[in-house]
């Protein structure tokens, strides 16, 4: 029986992250993906600590929240800071990308087509340029990774979202544009075992 259990959609999405680190800490997990509208979400739900996933269930606790989950994980396999200064230096730099993502999926999700357009339009020229360039200096500043110069769980979060972002930027040429962002991405699938993950989980675009 698998040690641990992991709930979100059948999409990479936010769940993503936390499913790329359970790979690199050679969790054995099941890895259970709903329809965002099927039943087996609805029923699953209501037992859920707040309505939503993802959700973690390992050595018998059950954990919530995306960025909670990953900095959990991510802590536990050696991946953290090494006091309350570093800890904070991986926080801001999640928390940007994550400034990132929902400004780029608050247009995606807009219901009115052409005021999705428009927000589009004016967030492509000045939000979004802005904020990946910000990110891409500070991965260049930190040789290749999001913060202290070595490995850490927010890279993680960036490689798990990367196909998310493409998808709500509409830029399916981002690591070309932003080059450091891969540097990130090939860092962290080249450890065998995400890799393996990878190579094995079921298909996503993002």
């Amino acid at each position: 029986m698998p040690k641990a259990v992991f709930y979100y959609f059948k999409m990479k999405g936010l769940g993503e992250p936390c499913r790329l680190l359970l790979a690199y800490g050679g969790v054995d997990f099941e890895d259970i993906r709903f329809e965002r509208h099927g039943q087996e979400w609805q029923d699953f739900k209501p037992k859920t600590p707040f309505g939503q996933v993802p959700v973690l269930e390992m050595d018998g606790k059950t954990y919530a929240q995306s960025y909670s989950i990953a900095r959990f994980l991510g802590r536990k396999f050696g991946l953290g800071g090494d006091n309350i200064q570093e800890e904070f230096e991986i926080d801001q730099i999640v928390d940007l990308i994550d400034d990132l993502r929902k400004r780029a999926a608050s247009v995606d999700y807009e219901p009115e087509p052409d005021l999705k357009e428009k927000r589009h339009a004016i967030y492509a020229k000045t939000v979004y340029p802005d904020l990946l360039q910000r990110i891409n200096d500070i991965i260049v500043k930190n040789n290749g990774y999001v913060a202290l110069g070595k490995l850490t769980w927010g890279d993680f979060v960036l490689a798990g979202l990367i196909d998310y972002l493409k998808k709500m930027l509409r830029m399916p040429d981002l690591e070309k544009q932003y080059p450091a962002f891969k540097q990130v991405v090939d860092k962290v699938f080249a450890f065998p075992k995400v890799k393996a993950y990878a190579d094995a989980a079921p298909e996503a675009l993002f």
